[in-house]
């Protein structure tokens, strides 16, 4: 069965009969958490879901994805139809910048790594996807690891860190956040030792899951320096998505100053 609104209320309002009816008896639920993040944009305060990835995330049998674009939306949705038990599809309300192609890998349950390449005339064709079970370290500098929406900001600023500082990214889209790709966000921790989350959510609501997988499963070979960026513990806005993307600090060009500070502290 699927079901889905405005995830303020499908998610957020709806929680107690979520986790004590469909998640404590396992039952094949699918549930359409849309209008997530600042994307409702005019809606304002009341509208915008903003916490609903830990929200989910913390239910036992509950399985999450948080797609960065329209054809990943359909391919996880796709995904969580065939596995048994809860599954919730987080994504926004504003039209969000197509990031994938029909062809780019996709696997339920495992992460992708997204490297900068060269300049084309398509956003999309800059940049070459692998599935990040299949992808050898380049022995980048930084590891810029997001879901949704900010994974197409990610991807811009892996363009401006490349082009102004000579910052090579390896940009990790988790679209899966339940079951998370462990294996592929502690490798990336290792072998870069400088990671970076973004999320159109709370702070730490992403971020704080990352940190404890990395924390968790990091043998410490290597120091590690973790930044996160997200809305820093407040409720939205009433304005246009573009705006409060300003607003809220989550733009590539805020995501590269903060990422380039935080090499500088490695430095």
């Amino acid at each position: 069965m699927f079901i889905g609104s405005y995830g303020v209320f499908v998610t957020g309002r709806n929680w107690g009969q979520i986790r004590t009816t469909v998640c404590y008896n396992n039952f094949n639920v699918k549930i359409a958490n849309a209008h997530a993040g600042l994307s409702v944009g005019p809606d304002g305060a009341t509208h915008q879901a903003l916490e609903e990835i830990s929200n989910m995330y913390y239910l036992p049998n509950m399985h999450l994805i948080v797609p960065s674009d329209s054809l990943e939306t359909e391919k996880g949705t796709l995904a969580v139809a065939k596995i048994q038990g809860p599954a919730v599809i987080r994504y926004a309300r504003e039209a969000t910048p197509i990031v994938t192609k029909t062809d780019t890998p996709y696997a339920f349950g495992k992460a992708n790594v997204i490297r900068f390449r060269e300049e084309k005339e398509a956003f999309v064709d800059a940049f070459e996807t692998k599935l990040a079970s299949d992808y050898q370290s380049e022995k980048e500098d930084l590891c810029i690891m997001a879901c949704g929406p900010m994974v197409a900001e990610a991807m811009r600023a892996a363009y401006i860190l490349k082009k102004e500082y000579g910052l090579e990214v390896r940009i990790l889209n988790i679209h899966t956040v339940k079951p998370l790709d462990r294996e592929s966000i502690i490798k990336a921790a290792e072998e870069i030792g400088l990671v970076m989350t973004v999320e159109e959510h709370q702070k730490g609501g992403f971020g704080n899951i990352i940190a404890g997988v990395i924390a968790a499963g990091k043998k410490y070979n290597t120091p590690l320096l973790m930044d996160m960026i997200g809305v820093e513990d407040r409720f939205g806005e009433s304005g246009e998505p573009w705006e409060l993307t300003k607003v809220f600090g989550l733009t590539a060009e805020y995501i590269a100053k903060r990422s380039r500070e935080l090499y500088k502290k490695k430095k």
